[in-house]
């Protein structure tokens, strides 16, 4: 790996950490868990689409940082409705994940193969 690929790397984490705490920010302050799905979704499926190589990295980086939001707010006293059904139910944020950086990347490919003629 090029130091220009570490670079590039660099961005999309930035990119993954920013919608990961957006995610959790949005479960605290608007409470509707559907709206933060989307949110997960949404950046997992960028992320996979523009590096489709382990797209597991994106569900970890954006999925785990919304519980650790919450974990956050509640040590600072701003979000004190923290229960541990709410925080294992922050964690099974994770599932729509999958499918987005998954779907990213199999888009990523799709796409690489039907326009470009290379399966590689």
């Amino acid at each position: 790996m090029t130091a220009d690929t570490k670079t590039r790397d660099a961005l999309f984490y930035l990119i993954g950490s920013v919608g990961g705490v957006l995610a959790g920010i949005a479960h605290i302050v608007i409470g509707d868990p559907l709206f933060t799905a989307l949110i997960v979704l949404v950046f997992t499926m960028i992320l996979g689409f523009a590096r489709p190589a382990r797209p597991w990295r994106w569900i970890l980086l954006v999925g785990l940082l919304v519980p650790a939001v919450m974990l956050t707010a509640n040590l600072l006293h701003y979000y004190r409705t923290l229960t541990r059904a709410g925080l294992y139910g922050s964690v099974l944020i994770m599932l729509p994940g999958i499918a987005g950086a998954y779907g990213g990347a199999f888009g990523r490919k799709f796409v690489r193969v039907m326009f470009q003629g290379k399966e590689n």
